[in-house]
């Protein structure tokens, strides 16, 4: 959609977050302003996971001693986060019975432990036509939104969307053009990873993975962290949720795909997005007041981003940060923790640092470092990056401009 949307979109104050970091938003953004860092090892946590660099895992699955079996990993994280969006799914619903209300669930691979078990069980020369009947329809049957439906105690319409490393964006979108629409009243998006072992391995293989922790931005970086996560923000029409209970705006979306490379991301197809989305929602460049970025830590992405950031901004652009040097690389999840993070630090005044970084390789962005930094009032950018050339962005503003 390119034209703006006919009103506001809201952000509700209820939303979701697990990470490496915290097992609810408010502790994962704390945590990111204290510059925190929690990496692992994937054979601690999961028998059997090959040798590979830190992950950023979830050390701590609410509700459940240790961690869950890998090929439920996912299942299970999705139903935990049904079951804490409840309560808000509930009120609103009670509030506004008439509501159309409908769900998303944003992911780059769904469920990898199906595909895992098989795999292991033909490497160990087992006899595959043993093997359990819902093992095999994980690999074609999508779960997920049955399981967040189950822990909402609800049947909501859901589609899944699947937009590499910009899911959570490419949904965020695909919500705001339906409410802007008039086909639907409000939308839950949960954007949700775990670890894979084909993610972990293949990002290892092509040379993309940190020995030493994501640093995004800086000289002596030397890949990303793949990590996990889950995020679960709603979205609703203007006038749906009182007002104390909105956060921030969605503003202005835009997705788009060059198809360009399977690995290497183009600085003109993301700097479309950017100024799409901030067209969308009349911004000019100077209105941008911080800027999210993918911020993987690979060369190619960083690159990407300081080319890009020169095509819209010029020789300067807006303070900005990555949170991946804390949160890890989330994968699908990645943007939403964005979209969260750009709603607090418009709310608090405050841009969280790039953690990691100390030398940043790129003059032109203007970088938080070292610590927390403020920030004028105003919208914010957020943006990801997908393999095959995905691009995504979306612009939020603060509440206070459309009171």
């Amino acid at each position: 959609m390119t034209q703006p949307y006919p009103q506001p979109i809201a952000l509700a104050r209820q939303c979701c977050a697990i990470s490496n970091i915290g097992a609810s938003w408010p502790e994962c953004w704390r945590n990111l302003l204290a510059g925190e860092r929690v990496f692992s090892r994937g054979a601690d946590l999961i028998p059997g996971w090959p040798d590979s660099p830190p992950l950023a895992a979830i050390l701590k699955f609410p509700g459940l001693e240790g961690q869950p079996p890998f090929a439920r990993r996912t299942d299970i994280l999705a139903r935990i986060v049904g079951r804490q969006m409840r309560a808000a799914l509930d009120r609103l619903a009670g509030e506004h019975p008439a509501a159309a209300l409908s769900l998303i669930v944003a992911t780059s691979h769904g469920n990898p432990g199906p595909l895992s078990d098989i795999a292991d069980a033909h490497h160990a020369g087992k006899d595959l036509s043993t093997m359990a009947a819902p093992l095999w329809e994980g690999l074609v049957a999508d779960n997920l939104v049955k399981e967040v439906n189950a822990g909402l105690a609800r049947e909501l319409p859901g589609v899944t969307i699947s937009g590499a490393c910009a899911s959570s964006l490419v949904a965020i979108s695909h919500a705001a053009d339906r409410i802007g629409a008039g086909l639907a009243d409000a939308v839950l998006i949960v954007a949700i990873d775990t670890l894979s072992r084909v993610a972990s391995v293949g990002f290892d293989n092509i040379g993309a993975m940190s020995r030493q922790g994501c640093r995004p931005y800086d000289r002596l970086r030397d890949g990303t962290t793949v990590g996990e996560g889950v995020v679960a923000i709603l979205l609703a029409r203007d006038g749906l949720l009182p007002p104390q209970d909105v956060v921030g705006r969605v503003i202005g979306t835009a997705v788009y795909c060059d198809a360009g490379h399977l690995v290497e991301p183009s600085p003109i197809g993301m700097s479309r997005v950017m100024q799409g989305a901030m067209q969308q929602a009349g911004l000019l460049p100077r209105d941008v007041r911080g800027i999210f970025w993918h911020g993987t830590g690979t060369r190619q992405n960083d690159k990407t981003e300081a080319e890009a950031a020169r095509i819209v901004f010029g020789d300067l652009s807006p303070p900005c940060t990555s949170t991946k040097g804390s949160l890890g690389h989330t994968m699908g999840a990645s943007g939403a923790f964005n979209v969260l993070a750009a709603c607090e630090a418009m709310a608090q005044g405050t841009l969280p640092h790039v953690v990691g970084a100390t030398d940043p390789e790129y003059g032109n962005l203007d970088l938080v470092l070292h610590r927390p930094r403020p920030v004028a009032a105003g919208p914010m950018l957020v943006t990801a990056l997908g393999f095959g050339g995905i691009n995504a962005a979306v612009a939020i503003a603060p509440c206070k401009e459309f009171q």
